[in-house]
Order: structure tokens, then sequence, then C-alpha cells
């Protein structure tokens, strides 16, 4: 293995998918239409694979992983978590050639098989959701997380956030499973919370899609008011107000329907009360008491789970 690098990174560098999923071609795309050379993908499902290359000019669906690495000067890998460290191992790499995982989660350290054939290593995690394969238009405006203990990997990881119209952002790898779950803290349990509330209206008698089309509104409200407003000025409700009539009404009505609506109801505003406490116009005494309130819920709660 030689000292230098033989693969130029740069704007005009090739680049090739292993994973063609909703994220990797949503990002093959994005990276086409920032005029990045997209020209190989490889998936598990030949079908997958030809459904990306359609949505990307001059990108070739290939057999194998291999057939990428042999093509492509940079290698995104966007397989699940659990392949990454696979994918790393079965392919020759070549010296000085880059290869990305797209995890939030795993460590660089995924991808040491590339590492120690001379391959560049790094990470590239897009800070949005991809709930299709056409969501190449929910890149622009995003952060992106990027990692490589490399300069000039790292150096063409942030220019291709940039021409992605992106925000690069940088994490130490000791926190990047820390990251991820506070990603899926405001994401996927973000649309769970919309679920459990709609199922609070089920209970009532209303259908699921009727309940979310109702309140799709408030949240989409709420959201915009954290980008606006910020924390704690966007929380809204009872409990910040200090209403503790109104918080008991809700405990009460709550013990009548499914337990575990009525347990993430009390919990997430247990849990929640050091930013209520934040707020002016919550007074000490109000949010001591409401702060009882949920720790007697909870503490009932769990009497009946283990009775």
């Amino acid at each position: 293995m030689t000292s230098e690098n033989t693969i130029t990174l740069d704007m005009d560098a090739t680049v090739g998918f292993v994973g063609a999923g909703r994220l990797g071609t949503s990002v093959a795309a994005g990276l086409h239409r920032a005029e990045i050379n997209v020209v190989a993908v490889s998936s598990r499902s030949l079908a997958s694979a030809e459904s990306l290359a359609e949505r990307v000019p001059g990108c070739a669906p290939v057999p194998t992983s291999q057939d990428v690495a042999d093509i492509a000067d940079v290698v995104f890998i966007t397989t699940g978590d659990a392949e990454i460290t696979l994918v790393a191992q079965e392919i020759a790499w070549r010296e000085g050639q880059g290869v990305i995982h797209c995890s939030g989660a795993r460590p660089l350290s995924d991808l040491a098989a590339a590492h120690d054939s001379g391959a560049r290593i790094g990470g590239l995690h897009p800070l949005q959701t991809f709930p299709t394969p056409d969501s190449a238009d929910l890149i622009p405006g995003a952060s992106a997380a990027v990692g490589s203990e490399d300069p000039g990997l790292l150096d063409w990881l942030q220019k291709v956030v940039y021409v992605l119209e992106a925000k690069p952002f940088t994490i130490k790898e000791e926190h990047r499973a820390v990251y991820h779950a506070s990603a899926v803290m405001a994401c996927g349990l973000v649309a769970s919370l919309m679920g459990l509330a709609a199922e609070v209206w089920e209970e009532m008698g209303v259908s699921r899609a009727d309940a979310l089309t109702a309140l799709r509104p408030l949240t989409a409200a709420t959201v915009e008011a954290v980008g606006r407003e910020g924390m704690p000025e966007a929380i809204t409700g009872p409990a910040v107000r200090g209403d503790v009539e109104t918080i008991r009404m809700h405990l009460e009505a709550m013990k009548h329907l499914p337990a575990r609506l009525s347990h993430a109801y009390t919990a997430l505003n247990y849990d929640a009360m050091s930013l209520f406490e934040e707020r002016d116009g919550l007074s000490a005494e109000a949010g001591a008491e409401i702060k009882e309130l949920f720790r007697q819920s909870l503490e009932d709660h769990s009497k009946e789970r283990h009775s």
C-alpha cells in the first residue's frame, strides 16, 4: 500500500451507490441535480438498482457492489446499518478511494476494512426523513452530519453538502448514537405521538384518518413555532400555564382509555416539566403541584402493571 492517494477527490469525482433504498435513491438524485456524476448503483434487488438508475440519468445498475467500486471514485454505502461492515469487507478497494456510509448511529470504524485497504473513509448523514425514494426535494435546507479523519475527504464531504444546498456539521464519534437517538425523537417519535393522539380520537369514535386530518395543522403550527420562537417559548398547554385543574381533568379522563395512552400522556408531561419550568408565568407552587400529579399518575401506572 502506497502513501499517495491515487484518486483525486473533487467535484468531478465519480460517485457510486451500494444500496438503493429511499435514502440512497434520494441522495443519488440530489447529487445528480447538483451536477455530481453518479455513475453506478448496486442493490440486493436488481429491480431496486434499476429504479434508482431511472431517476439518475447516466447511472448504470450493476450486478455487484464490487462493480460499483471498480467504476466510482467515491462509493456511498446506503444499505441498512447491519450490512455496512459486510459491504466494506467484501469489496477490494482502491488506494485513495472514498468510502462513505450514511448511517447516523454507526461509527466510522464499521468501514475499517476499507481503511485497511488504503481507502479514505467517512460518513455523511442527512438529518432528514426520506418517506419515499423521491424525497430529494427534502434535502435543500436540511442539515447533514459529516465526518472523516482524512482532511481531503472531510473537505469533499462538506462541499458535497453545500452543493446539495444543505448545512454541514460535525459530531464526535462517541456522540453518534445519542445524536441519532435525538433525531429519532424529533422525527419518528413525533409521528408516533401523532398516531397515539389519533388513537385517543378513535376512542371517541373518530377514524384515525379524520383525527390526523384535524390534528395535522396543530402539529405543523407547533413545529413552525419552535423554529420561530425557540424553546421553551413555543410550548403551550395547561401544564406550562399552571392550570392545575385542567391537568386533573385530563388525568382523570385518561384513566378510561387504554393504559398505554394514559401513560404516554403522563410520562411525556412529567419528563418535560424542566422545560415547562423555564417559561415565565408558571409559578413554583403550581409547577410543583402539577409535577406531583404526574408523578402520582406514573406511580399508579407502575402499580397496575405489577399487580
